[in-house]
């Protein structure tokens, strides 16, 4: 019996984590927002994280180094990250968020909610403000458990 319980909720968080990505995916593709899903997500790293290696942001993120050194070259480009030495070891690189960068991935976020939340008459304020908050303590509760995230 026990083991028909971790399947179910093996089963849920695998169809939290899909229907997340479409969620995501849907909102990219209905919001009118041009920012490359590559982009946004590089940007999601660095707001959430703050700054990083380019070695960690490759973790992170799952690429390779090559892949995030050219991502995070792109950032700088466009103004939206910036690069400096690590303090701790000069060979190493740091990047962060710039306030053009933080201005950039809310005018997509925001983009995202308003073209998700016209489309949901249906839901009031209070049902969506629960699903936030579950969504919320969930990954809470998950990075508690996996604290190097």
């Amino acid at each position: 019996m026990q083991r028909s319980q971790a399947t179910s909720a093996e089963d849920s968080v695998v169809n939290l984590l899909v229907t997340a990505g479409r969620l995501t995916r849907l909102a990219g593709a209905i919001s009118g927002d041009d920012l490359p899903r590559a982009v946004l997500r590089a940007l999601a790293v660095l707001d959430e994280h703050g700054a990083l290696r380019v070695s960690e942001f490759a973790r992170i993120d799952r690429c390779s180094q090559p892949a995030a050194t050219a991502l995070i070259g792109r950032l700088v480009a466009d103004g939206y990250a910036s690069r400096r030495k690590d303090p701790e070891d000069s060979r190493a690189v740091v990047v962060e968020l710039t306030p053009a960068g933080r201005d950039r991935l809310h005018h997509a976020r925001r983009a995202f909610g308003t073209a998700l939340a016209t489309r949901l008459s249906e839901f009031d304020t209070e049902r969506l403000a629960r699903m936030e908050t579950d969504l919320n303590e969930l990954l809470g509760a998950l990075k508690k458990a996996a604290p190097r995230h």
